[in-house]
């Protein structure tokens, strides 16, 4: 039986091959999940390896291994003193459905306790004007999770020149669970 590993990643501990692998992984897993959404030309990634190795030198990266094999991962980030923002929240294609977004969730809420956050919020983009049902599956999930919808924020108003590549309209719908 293999064994599922979750942990933050330090810079000291991750190889350039790995930086590349996780890159890798959460690009081809938004571009499944956000293939409408984005332009079909190549100009959009939802990630470089610059970013990444960025979020892992500030400690903010939660990577799942199974065996040896990158998983799964999560950016986490503090929001303000009282609340625990993550997102990218990644689960390899191959590995879906084996229990592996369950697990970071629990770690995140785990570290989020541990490091005396009081919340944990998240943003999950969405068509503005039509449901999608990986969203929909996801909004679901969470509030599973004990998420609460707090708010909508038009896409634009967050990250602009990012939404200017949209092919069409969307927000974010922000979740939190008060710990």
């Amino acid at each position: 039986m293999s064994e599922l590993n979750i942990n933050i990643t330090q810079k000291k501990y991750i190889s350039e091959i790995e930086l590349f692998q996780l890159t890798e992984l959460i690009n081809k897993v938004y571009k499944s999940s956000e293939s409408e959404f984005w332009p079909s030309d190549g100009s959009y990634t939802r990630t470089n390896i610059d970013e990444i190795a960025d979020f892992i030198s500030k400690e903010e990266m939660i990577v799942a291994y199974l065996d040896s094999e990158i998983v799964g991962s999560v950016h986490i980030y503090p929001i303000n003193k009282t609340t625990l923002g993550f997102g990218m929240l990644t689960c390899s294609l191959n590995h879906r459905k084996k229990g592996i977004g369950n697990e970071l969730l629990k770690f995140i809420e785990t570290y989020a306790t541990k490091n005396h956050f009081k919340i944990i919020q998240l943003e999950l983009l969405k068509p503005t004007f039509f449901s999608h049902p990986e969203k929909e599956f996801l909004a679901f999930w969470y509030q599973k999770w004990g998420y609460k919808h707090y708010e909508t924020i038009p896409h634009e108003k967050l990250y602009f020149k990012q939404a200017t590549m949209l092919k069409f309209p969307c927000k974010f719908d922000i979740f939190q669970k008060q710990l």
